[in-house]
């Protein structure tokens, strides 16, 4: 029997690059729930990625505590559609990503006590691969220097978020400097309207990147993300939180990557499904996390990705896990992620810094 919901004001901060990165402030913050039930534990992430601030998650996820207690921990099929059902005149977005802190948890706590990976419980539990995903810099000199350093300590597959009007520059300098022996992306934060991103596909091809990320506004535009995939990869997913939603998009072959996130989407439970999907139509999949060191819902990935095999890739912050805040069974090296259980086998260490700050990230 479920018999707490606990909501976490997580403050765990941002690892420093070499220079130093922007948003250290924004990236500070996460949303973690810990859920008791019949003496067990298990631990769930939300990403607050509504303005940026925890506030209406955190109200979602009062009411769905009042729906699950007292519920079984073991029926988290049934747990999930209860929850949908109590939020479903919400639709998607801040609703699935409360849904999804109760759901990974419920999945923990499985695995916990059947002393399996949640990987192994979903038939593979093998390593996955891994990039590194970097926040802002100031400058172009600033994002190659920490763009060297990533590739001295051994990263071989790096994303940029630096600003739309930028980024074909800092593309053509860390290229110039770093060369082309590794995998390089870039996450537009969907920059450009349609004919601006078009021609910035167009412009950045010669850069043999791996893939372009949302470079479309709005991130729903399902035809022009389809038109511009046709000119080079195009990844795209942490926007869209319903398997109908990917399904379309599989069908139209609108996408070279799919980026659904396990901490946004309503947790394990409809991510699986969504990976099925992905393997059933041999579509290529990068499962997305924001990189701020919340490292439980990065994990989670990792476990659900590996039933797609190694060529499968979730998104990481561009350091190791911090020991000083988490312990973890799984392995994490600079370019896989060997998932281990029980459960997750990741624990945030308590008592967890909290804040209860809230900081705009401003992506343009």
């Amino acid at each position: 029997m479920i018999d707490d919901v606990e909501i976490i004001r997580a403050a765990i901060p941002l690892t420093p690059t070499n220079p130093r990165q922007m948003w250290t402030r924004e990236w500070s913050n996460q949303l973690f729930v810990k859920v008791s039930a019949s003496g067990s534990t298990g631990w769930g992430e939300v990403l607050p990625a509504a303005g940026n601030t925890r506030d209406p998650y955190i109200g979602v996820l009062k009411r769905l505590r009042e729906g699950v207690l007292g519920g079984d921990e073991a029926d988290y099929e049934g747990l999930w559609n209860l929850m949908r059902k109590i939020t479903f005149t919400g639709g998607y977005g801040i609703t699935t990503g409360a849904i999804s802190g109760i759901d990974i948890a419920l999945w923990d706590i499985r695995g916990r006590r059947e002393r399996k990976g949640v990987g192994a419980m979903l038939g593979r539990g093998t390593k996955v691969g891994r990039y590194a995903s970097l926040s802002r810099y100031e400058s172009a000199e600033k994002l190659e220097a920490a763009v060297i350093d990533l590739r001295e300590q051994g990263y071989g597959s790096i994303k940029l978020h630096q600003s739309g009007g930028e980024t074909l520059e800092c593309v053509k300098g860390v290229r110039s400097v770093c060369g082309g022996d590794f995998d390089l992306m870039v996450d537009m934060n969907c920059a450009f309207p349609y004919e601006k991103a078009r021609k910035f596909m167009q412009d950045v091809h010669r850069y043999e990147l791996k893939w372009v990320e949302e470079p479309v506004w709005p991130p729903d535009d399902f035809e022009s993300l389809a038109k511009l995939n046709r000119i080079g990869p195009v990844a795209a997913g942490e926007n869209f939180f319903s398997i109908f939603e990917f399904r379309r998009l599989v069908e139209t072959e609108a996408l070279s990557y799919y980026q659904p996130d396990v901490t946004k989407v309503g947790g394990l439970t409809p991510l699986v499904e969504m990976l099925k999907l992905f393997r059933k139509s041999g579509a290529r999949v990068a499962l997305h996390n924001r990189p701020h060191n919340g490292w439980i819902g990065t994990i989670a990935s990792a476990h659900a990705a590996s039933m797609l095999g190694e060529d499968a890739l979730v998104e990481t912050p561009p350091n190791e896990v911090p020991e000083k805040y988490f312990s973890t069974t799984s392995r994490v090296t600079k370019n896989k992620i060997f998932p281990k259980g029980p459960g997750l086998g990741v624990d945030p260490k308590e008592p967890i810094p909290q804040s209860s700050r809230s900081v705009v990230l401003r992506f343009h």
